[in-house]
C-alpha cells in the first residue's frame, strides 16, 4: 500500500467524520456513526484513529486556512479574509459555519481540544499580523501603527468565529456589510480593501 493511498484513506477518514460531526455534533456521533459514514471495515477506521478523540482533534487541526500542502497562499489581508469568510457564508459555507462554532464550543470545556485549537489559531493570527505588517504603506497616516497589526488580527479572527456563530444559528447577517467594515478595519493603513470572495469552498480537513 502506497502513501499516497493512506494518505487518501486518512483523508476519507477525516471527511467524513467532519460531516458526522457537523450534522449531529462531537457529542451526538459515535464511531459508529464515522465507520458506517465511510464505507470502510471498522479495522481501518481504528487503524488511523484509535478513539473519537483523536478524530476530533484531526478535524480541528485542519480548520486553520491554511492549504493542504505548502501553508498559507500568498495573498493580502483582504484577499485571507475574504477566503475565510466565504468558508463560513451559507449556502454553502453553512455547515461549516456550524462545525466552527462546535470546536469553540466545545474548546471551552475540553482542555485536550482547546489546546490544538488555540494552536491553530495563534499560527492563523500570526500570519495575519506578518501580512499587515508587510503590506502596510508607507506614508500613509490613518490608520494603526504597525505595532499595533497583532491586535487589528486578533479582533478581525474573533469577528469571524462571531460570524460563524451567527450563521450556525441562522441569525441574519449581512455579509457584504459585515466584510466592507471588518476589510476597512484590518486594511486601515495597508493595502486598499478588495471585495468579498463568496464563492470558495472549505478546506479540506
Amino acid at each position: 500500500m502506497t502513501q499516497a493511498h493512506l494518505d487518501a484513506r486518512r483523508r476519507q477518514i477525516i471527511q467524513a467524520a467532519t460531516e458526522a460531526f457537523t450534522e449531529r455534533g462531537f457529542a451526538g456521533t459515535s464511531m459508529a456513526d464515522i465507520v458506517r459514514a465511510t464505507g470502510l471495515s471498522t479495522g481501518a477506521v481504528y487503524r488511523y484513529f484509535p478513539s473519537k478523540e483523536h478524530l476530533v482533534l484531526a478535524v480541528v487541526a485542519g480548520r486553520d486556512g491554511q492549504q493542504e500542502v505548502g501553508g498559507f497562499p500568498s495573498e493580502s489581508a483582504a484577499e485571507l479574509l475574504g477566503r475565510l469568510i466565504g468558508y463560513v457564508t451559507p449556502p454553502e459555507g453553512a455547515g461549516h459555519a456550524r462545525l466552527v462554532s462546535l470546536i469553540w464550543g466545545d474548546a471551552a470545556v475540553t482542555p485536550h481540544l482547546a489546546a490544538v485549537a488555540r494552536e491553530r489559531h495563534d499560527a492563523l493570527q500570526r500570519h495575519l499580523t506578518s501580512v499587515l505588517d508587510a503590506r502596510r504603506v508607507p506614508g500613509r497616516e490613518c490608520g494603526p501603527e504597525p505595532e499595533d497589526s497583532s491586535a487589528v488580527a486578533q479582533v478581525a479572527l474573533a469577528s469571524l468565529i462571531g460570524y460563524a456563530a451567527l450563521v450556525a444559528t441562522d441569525t441574519p447577517v449581512d455579509t457584504d456589510g459585515f466584510l466592507r467594515v471588518l476589510g476597512r478595519m484590518a486594511t486601515g493603513g495597508y493595502e486598499p480593501a478588495t471585495g468579498p470572495t463568496r464563492t470558495q469552498e472549505a478546506p479540506p480537513a
